[in-house]
């Protein structure tokens, strides 16, 4: 009996790949899971909502950046001077002039932030390295 390794996901439809594609964090997760499952990456596509072919298209944008890297999709940030201690869930980047920023929600609202002046943390509010 020889023992071959297991795939990191033994799915058995596509609604099973979209449905791990909507809780992915990085492009290279995407990735894998694309290689992993080539035939039923298209239908497992089109069974995405908008929002969610959105944020992987995000992710497939942003994959280089050393912002997103460090302040990915949906993680909880808050500004490094705040007197607040507001924080808020990433939710985009732009660039400008070689500055980039960070957009996050908190709360109903939506604010950015330029990405030097901001610290990830961790989800029970407590700080975490920059």
């Amino acid at each position: 009996m020889t023992a071959l390794p297991l795939s990191r996901w033994e799915l058995q439809n596509p609604q099973q790949l979209a449905e791990l594609l909507t809780t992915a964090q990085t492009w290279k997760e995407i990735e894998a899971l694309g290689k992993a499952y080539p035939d039923w990456k298209r239908e497992a596509w089109e069974l995405l909502s908008p929002e969610k072919r959105e944020y992987i298209q995000q992710l497939k944008q942003w994959k280089d950046c050393p912002t997103a890297q460090k302040f990915p999709l949906g993680c909880t940030v808050e500004r490094i001077n705040s007197t607040q201690g507001l924080t808020g869930q990433v939710i985009s980047y732009w660039s400008a002039y070689g500055i980039d920023y960070v957009m996050f929600r908190v709360g109903q609202d939506i604010d950015w932030c330029q990405a030097i002046f901001l610290k990830r943390v961790k989800a029970d509010n407590q700080s975490s390295e920059n």
